[in-house]
């Protein structure tokens, strides 16, 4: 047996320089307070071999904060300076040694260690074994402790260098004392550490498996822990890689439906522009025929003209011959002057009669067509809504129906009162019609212009609004689309600048409206205010370069970026009864722009109230502000933007709108239908006017011609003149032919001169220009439209409708009207396209385009994770769950059976070692039972199956796969809430712990046979019962490690335990039975308790020890009779 026979303690805290002889059985006592724990804190560091301090104080304090520092130096407290006050500064050197004595071999040896101090606080220290006692100088020479440069002088020269040795490590001076202890196992400093600062605890598991069993040899089980969480980590991420290809799949099922309206776009499109392209080649055909048609008709007429200039000839000389032969008649020669004089009076009155009925049809004729027109717009600009309309177009409107109805007068009046009397027609009053026509002209050939970009700038709108109100739907807001671009591209870009999703708002987005009847006065006041921009102050010079940027590049200046950081910091608040309480948003910096804006605007009922408050408004969006009251606009307020969401009246606002445009236009195309048409009408011009005025100045010598006239016939009534008008009516016969030849050549001259001039302009003007626009179209429809779309779908199609007899302008009205159906639906189509990719990008902090019209971003992510990444995953998780099952019996549950297997046994060693012991009249017993709620993962882990290897593991296999895949999925199965590696780790912990295999209990037994189980009773029995078993317990544990009842140097070990507070709740009666125990397996103890303990203890032990206290000294003394009366008190 080695037993302890010394301890010596030189600067250690309060012991300065003690030394103090052991016994086998020692009460170590004294104050709270006194040192008791401080000299076993001593004892532990050359018992343990560690100098780590995390065992000081255990029992005394379990929040203690002692240090190996404050134990050299003598720690007395915190100094004013923030640091420590110390009793010892500068350089020292401390000692702890332990004096053993080996019984078996007569041998003294020493255990200690030295501790050389600094003046920069730091300490060196190394363990030493001494083959003798503690040498009579006790380390101290000169009256100063050797430091260990001495300390090795010293011990060669006394001792000889083989008779010590000085260790480099901690755990080389462990391995020494485990040798010099009696070669005991690593069990003794866990199990020595622990009944130190041992108290009875009521876990009877814990107990065992910490006190009596040796520790659980760490199951390894990295590799597979590392399988298990691939494994896991694997298959999260795989579940996000699906949710996530899901979503890619949507994007790419959404984008291919749009794909397929813009797929028919271009077909419809390309059917549209070939139709248009037929038409300009059918024109051309057209013009080519005509061509050909009028060459033909030249050559007719040259050979026309040729026979008629004979037949001319002809009648020219009869003509002559008649007029000979009229000229020798003698009643000619008499009445020829009059006959002259009376014909020509009368072709110039027949001239003066024609020429004013053709005057009177053209007027006439102008007169209808500008009623007729002019009649038509003042139907229509006296039904139109014109309030719909900004201020410019309806003065324009107003200015044209008052033109329209002058024309009609002025027309009406010419045409019904004016022109059935034309030779009285009054110069000023035909200038007074045709002022008014070309006034009216002017007007509708302006409009017709400038209506029709209207009209094309409504359908614009009204594609916009579809859009917007298809946005709305999808729940987003029509904002301008240039704000939207600006916004997305400022957060990209400050996205891609910093690394890291930064978020840009908009103001609206940010705030709701609490009433729906403020709604309007918020909006109307905020006006623009609404659509400015917040982002994180952090950020906001870099985003007002971006931004600034933007504005420039998009000529857009409807926004600005809120400097919400210095608002915040002005801490602006609203004042009672404001707008400002309207507003509801979680946004700080939202809260507080809105502060600053309507803070102080109030709300009143009515203008009265307003007025009163100096700086009011009302519902009904009556504001009174710097002394002047208005009404905000509606258009500042429709439609609503404002609002965290989108609402049913905001998409029913958009509808409204949509409505109230189409109508517009509807009535617009109406109206600008007959001012196109007024715009084409000829108006009367300058010749024609002149014209006009001219007959009504010939017309004056009407009565003139018809009096000659008279004249003639009276005189020529005189005369026979019968064979003369027989001549005259055989010349005007002949004369009749030649003009009617004539006038038939003239024809065929005109016809000829209109044949070339219609040739020369189809060969020189219509057909090069309708050759250039057919290549442009062709040329237009080559680059436009693929190739294989127009050759596989889009030309089969048009074929198809020309041989269904449809014409090109038949072709163009139905397919212009689909192609209008589809690029709706694609754009609409788009638009969620865009939304679901947004929310994707938005969702996995990504800085894809969202706008991007192709999708091959998107679809090559697809790809890579539906294609490539997952089944990689697949196989890796597949992988990863092999390895970790197969690692689950070879390794981890191999390995749970040799721990279960171990405690079994040293259970069994244990229980034989407390059959040869009884306390009192009981008898102790543990026992150890297959877990009842895992009883038949034991069976799996004990059956022998399990040490099969090779081929036959299949047999384990068959028979356990169930079992083994259940205890799997109870390791690596873990919740949907909170941190799921935390969870799989804790699972791993749990089953790799023997202990949760097994069921551990205390069986009590008395003299009479009863039995009864410490599991059972320990919450009914008093503490010293119930303590009674645990202290037997490592007593018996001790007993095992120390080999006690081994023969010769088997048995030839330490015997030493230390108990710090012990039999803190045991009566006498079995502090007795206790330390009778202690002396039966003759077992060393020193036994730390209060001074309260001495009546019950001291009585019973070899030697009680004394720890006492005085100002900054601690010292031992022996507690002897006549000191017990001073002590006590």
């Amino acid at each position: 047996m080695k037993s302890l026979k010394k301890i010596k303690i030189i600067n250690w805290h309060y012991f300065w320089n003690e030394t103090i002889n052991i016994e086998p059985i020692v009460f170590l006592t004294g104050l709270n307070a006194s040192g008791k724990s401080t000299l076993i804190d001593a004892m532990q560091v050359v018992l343990l071999g560690d100098t780590s301090g995390r065992f000081f104080n255990k029992a005394a304090s379990e929040k203690s904060s002692r240090t190996l520092k404050g134990y050299l130096r003598g720690e007395l407290g915190d100094s004013e300076d923030g640091g420590f006050k110390y009793l010892r500064d500068g350089r020292f050197t401390s000692y702890i040694a332990m004096e053993f004595y080996d019984d078996l071999n007569d041998k003294s040896f020493t255990l200690g260690i030295v501790f050389d101090s600094y003046d920069d606080g730091s300490e060196e220290h190394r363990y030493f074994l001494l083959e003798d006692k503690i040498p009579e100088n006790e380390f101290i020479k000169n009256n100063i402790p050797m430091d260990f440069k001495t300390l090795a002088k010293y011990f060669t020269e006394t001792y000889g260098e083989r008779n010590f040795k000085f260790l480099d490590t901690n755990k080389q001076y462990q391995e020494l004392l485990k040798k010099k202890f009696g070669n005991i196992k690593d069990k003794y400093f866990s199990l020595f550490k622990k009944a130190v600062s041992f108290t009875p605890i009521t876990d009877i598991t814990t107990f065992i498996t910490e006190y009596i069993c040796d520790s659980q040899a760490n199951i390894s089980i990295d590799s597979m822990q590392e399988n298990i969480l691939q494994y896991k980590r694997l298959e999260n991420e795989a579940l996000i890689m699906g949710l996530r290809v899901e979503r890619l799949e949507e994007i790419e099922k959404s984008y291919e439906a749009y794909k397929t309206n813009f797929h028919n776009m271009s077909i419809y499109g390309y059917v549209v522009e070939k139709a248009e392209l037929q038409m300009e080649l059918n024109r051309l055909k057209s013009y080519e025929d005509s061509i050909g048609n009028a060459q033909t008709r030249l050559l007719e007429i040259e050979n026309e003209l040729a026979d008629i200039d004979v037949n001319i000839a002809e009648l020219n000389r009869r003509k002559t011959r008649l007029i000979q032969d009229k000229a020798s008649n003698d009643t000619y020669r008499l009445t020829d002057e009059l006959r002259e004089q009376r014909k020509a009076a009368i072709e110039r009155l027949a001239a003066l009669n024609k020429d004013a009925e053709a005057v009177k049809n053209n007027l006439t004729k102008y007169a209808n067509d500008f009623i007729n027109v002019a009649s038509n717009i003042v139907s229509k600009l006296s039904t139109l809504d014109k309030s719909i309309l900004n201020d410019d177009r309806a003065y324009e409107f107003n200015e044209l129906l008052e033109c329209a109805e002058l024309v009609v007068r002025t027309s009406t009046n010419l045409r019904d009162n004016e022109l059935p009397h034309i030779e009285t027609l009054d110069s000023m009053i035909l200038k007074e019609w045709r002022d008014s026509l070309d006034k009216f002209k002017k007007l509708v050939s302006a409009m017709s212009v400038s209506l029709g970009r209207t009209i094309t700038n409504f359908d614009r709108q009204s594609a916009q609004l579809r859009a917007e109100e298809a946005d709305l739907r999808n729940g987003t807001k029509s904002y301008d689309r240039n704000l939207v671009m600006i916004k997305n591209e400022l957060q990209r870009r400050l996205t891609e600048k910093y690394g890291k999703p930064i978020t840009v708002s908009l103001y609206a987005d940010l705030i709701d409206i609490k009433s729906p009847k403020w709604i309007n006065a918020i909006e109307g006041f905020l006006h623009s205010q609404k659509f400015n921009l917040f982002v994180d102050g952090r950020y906001y010079l870099d985003a007002y370069e971006i931004l600034r940027d933007l504005l420039a590049k998009n000529h857009f200046y409807g926004t600005t970026l809120v400097d919400q950081e210095k608002i915040i910091e002005r801490n602006y608040s609203c004042e009672k009864n404001s707008l400002a309480e309207e507003i509801i948003t979680d946004h700080e910096g939202a809260r507080c722009y809105t502060n600053f804006l309507i803070g102080r605007l109030m709300k009143c009922r009515n203008p009265q109230e307003a007025r009163e408050s100096m700086n009011g408004i009302t519902p009904d969006c009556d504001i009174y502000r710097n002394f002047a009251m208005g009404k905000i606009n509606p258009r500042l307020y429709t439609p609503s933007y404002i609002g965290r969401s989108v609402n049913e009246a905001q998409i029913a606002l958009k509808r409204a709108e949509l409505d109230r445009n189409n109508h517009l236009v509807a009535m617009l195309r109406e109206v600008h239908k007959d001012i196109s048409e007024a715009a084409s009408l000829e108006s009367i011009n300058t010749n024609e006017s002149n014209t006009t005025l001219a007959l009504i100045e010939a017309s004056r010598n009407v009565d003139g011609l018809k009096q000659t006239i008279a004249y003639c016939d009276d005189e020529l009534s005189k005369h026979d003149v019968t064979q003369i008008e027989s001549f005259d009516r055989r010349i005007k016969d002949v004369e009749d032919d030649i003009k009617n030849l004539e006038n038939e050549r003239q024809s065929l001259y005109e016809e000829r001169g209109q044949l070339n001039t219609q040739i020369k302009t189809l060969k020189e003007e219509k057909i090069p220009e309708t050759k250039n626009k057919t290549l442009e179209r062709e040329n237009h429809l080559k680059e436009n439209y693929d190739a294989f779309v127009v050759a596989e779908e889009a030309e089969p199609l048009f074929n198809q409708l020309i041989v269904e007899g449809k014409s090109p302008l038949d072709i163009i009205a139905d397919f212009q009207a689909k192609y209008s159906q589809v690029q709706y639906r694609a754009q609409t189509i788009f638009n969620s396209v865009v939304k679901l990719r947004r929310d994707y990008v938005k969702d996995y902090r990504l800085s894809y385009d969202t706008d991007q019209k192709d999708n091959d971003a998107y679809e090559k992510e697809l790809s890579d994770l539906r294609d490539i990444k997952l089944p990689q995953y697949r196989i890796a998780i597949n992988d990863a769950y092999n390895k970790a099952t197969k690692q689950f019996k070879d390794d981890f549950i191999s390995k749970l059976r040799s721990a279960i297997e171990g405690v079994e046994t040293q259970i069994e060693d244990l229980n034989d070692a407390l059959s040869q012991s009884r306390f009192g009249n009981d008898s102790y017993r543990f026992t150890c039972k297959p877990s009842q709620l895992y009883h038949r993962y034991y069976d799996m882990i004990k059956d022998d199956l399990l040490l099969q290897v090779g081929e036959d593991e299949s047999a384990f296999i068959e028979k356990y796969s169930e079992v083994m895949n259940d205890l799997f999925r109870q390791i690596v199965d873990v919740g949907d809430h909170g941190d799921k590696t935390a969870q799989l780790a804790a699972n791993v912990e749990k089953f790799t712990d023997y202990r949760s295999y097994l069921d551990f209990d205390l069986i009590v037994t008395n003299k009479e046979g009863q039995e009864q189980r410490l599991s059972k009773m320990i919450k009914k029995k008093s503490g010293g019962e119930t303590q009674t078993p645990f202290y037997i317990a490592v007593l018996a544990s001790f007993a095992q490690l120390y080999r006690v009842n081994d023969p010769g140097e088997l048995g030839n070990s330490t015997r030493l335990i230390i108990f710090d507070e012990a039999f803190s709740k045991m009566d006498k009666g079995r502090i007795t039975e206790s330390i009778r125990l202690l002396r039966k397996f003759g077992l060393q103890a020193i036994l730390s308790a209060p001074s309260d303990k001495i009546a019950d203890i001291s009585e019973l032990v070899d030697e009680t020890l004394v720890v006492l206290h005085d100002k900054n000294t601690s010292r031992v003394r022996l507690y002897a009779e006549e000191e017990k009366v001073s002590f006590a008190k």
